[in-house]
């Protein structure tokens, strides 16, 4: 299995604190990592285009980042985000990861404030990592603020941080508390003469360089005017060894919920041409581990013949599927196909299991998905081009037009109670049967307009357009089209 790991990020167009917070935080990530790739996103649309633009700097959103690692094979990713609360950034990266869970093992950690211990964590860390105020000094936060709900954070923080130090203040840029909060409490202690100003953001980009440190209207500024001696501390919170060690641990969290098995894929091969394969088909093959492909005892391994030139590699497995109608020869096989899948998705690999046409269509693929499935495992089917599909387009004709109904027939077991249903109809894998069935659909006055494709797309295909002028048995794959028929 291929592991990611996922860096999500507001996201700043300042490069050196880029370099000092969100590149310091995804080298941390990969060091206590070092199995699993590290990757960047960001949720800002406006950073991306600003870097853009300004550096020719190309840096994904989630769902870019999220649909470059499923093309690429990676079927486990822990998305770590470096956001401070759980707040309408973090909420929109969950949105956006939301299509990927049903493809892919996606886990999320917490950001940096979620538990309790996580506010005691950063007040400790910060305090230590920061300047010490002096007697006659605060220490002023300025946090970004938002109006979700989660800008309760800001007084836990406040709070937890007053508990080791009674002169530290947080206060937004955009929410509450703000500068004038601080600046009431502020008046509070006549004994406060100097404040002390430092980000309480990841980065100490455009808020903390012109907000909190610039010039008029900057808090450093209307803090001067109101007396006190401000200095600056232009570092962002991910400078802070403590807050990366807290990020690195949430993402611990994430790795440890992440199933460690492996997944299975039934693969719908197509009717036969190669060329038929889709795209998902021939990228799942190609990142699989193991490719797997029933084995009736036959010579002819179809559907391995089919994806042979796309495979590079892989171990390749041979799966008995008995062709009898022994119900126990049957279940005994499917049992012992599912049973070495499983051992091989307990070792975390990939299995592809290659079958013809669709693997939802009469598929024997289905008993061993199932099996699978009822075990807890990761599973999941990548469709095909049916037979009858391409049949039908090998015939040039359509299979339902309008308000035709269409009914697909296993013609090799009792379908007499169906010829009786209004509708076009396929009947597949006619087999020694096909001249019964023939027989049957002149009975029914349904014989005109039939038409039959063996091996359909397959180097012996044969195409029969009238099917009343079949005269002897066919092959397995073989199929039946008739319009209409109802009686």
């Amino acid at each position: 299995m291929k592991k990611a790991i996922l860096a999500v990020s507001f996201g700043t167009s300042y490069p050196d604190t880029l370099e000092k917070t969100i590149a310091a935080t995804e080298q941390a990530l990969a060091a206590a990592f070092p199995d699993w790739e590290v990757r960047r996103a960001f949720t800002s649309g406006m950073i991306i285009r600003k870097l853009r633009q300004r550096d020719g700097l190309r840096i994904d959103d989630v769902n870019q980042a999220m649909h470059r690692l499923e093309e690429e094979g990676f079927t486990h990713v822990a998305v770590q985000s470096t956001h401070v609360m759980h707040g309408e950034e973090y909420e929109k990266m969950l949105a956006q990861l939301e299509p990927y869970r049903l493809r892919m093992q996606v886990r999320v950690g917490m950001p940096l404030l979620h538990a309790e211990s996580d506010y005691a964590a950063v007040a400790d860390g910060l305090l230590k990592w920061l300047p010490q105020p002096e007697p006659d000094e605060a220490l002023v936060l300025m946090g970004h603020g938002t109006p979700h709900f989660a800008n309760a954070a800001y007084a836990q923080m406040e709070h937890m941080l007053q508990a080791q130090c009674e002169r530290v203040l947080v206060a937004t840029v955009e929410g509450y508390p703000t500068l004038d909060s601080v600046r009431q409490q502020l008046a509070k202690h006549p004994a406060i003469r100097k404040v002390i100003l430092a980000p309480f953001m990841l980065v100490a980009g455009d808020h903390a360089r012109n907000d909190m440190a610039g010039g008029e209207g900057s808090w450093k500024a209307e803090l001067e005017a109101d007396g006190y001696a401000a200095r600056c501390v232009l570092q962002g919170l991910g400078e802070c060894p403590a807050v990366r060690a807290l990020f690195v641990e949430h993402c611990r969290q994430a790795v440890q919920a992440l199933p460690q098995g492996g997944k299975l894929w039934g693969v719908g091969g197509g009717p036969g041409d190669s060329e038929l394969l889709t795209m998902k088909a021939v990228r799942v093959l190609r990142q699989a581990d193991v490719v797997m492909v029933p084995d009736t005892n036959g010579p002819e391994k179809t559907a391995l013949n089919i994806a042979r030139h796309y495979l590079d590699g892989q171990e390749m497995i041979l799966v008995r599927t008995p062709m009898v109608r022994d119900r126990a020869v049957v279940d005994a096989a499917y049992d012992a196909a599912a049973g070495q899948i499983c051992a091989l998705l307990d070792q975390g690999k990939q299995v592809a299991f290659l079958t013809l046409g669709d693997p939802t269509i009469y598929s024997t693929y289905m008993y061993i998905h199932e099996r699978v499935q009822r075990q807890g495992y990761a599973v999941e089917i990548v469709p095909g081009v049916p037979s009858f599909c391409a049949a039908a387009a090998r015939l040039n004709t359509s299979l339902c037009q309008g308000s035709e109904p269409l009914l697909i027939i296993p013609a090799s077991h009792s379908h007499e109670e169906l010829l009786d249903v209004p509708g076009n109809k396929v009947f597949m894998k006619s087999g020694k049967a096909i001249l019964e069935l023939q027989e049957t659909l002149r009975e029914k006055g349904m014989l005109d307009g039939a038409a039959m494709v063996e091996n359909c797309t397959m180097d012996n295909e044969r195409v029969v357009p009238d099917f009343s002028q079949m005269q002897e048995p066919s092959g397995y794959f073989s199929l039946v089209i008739a319009k209409g028929g109802s009686v």
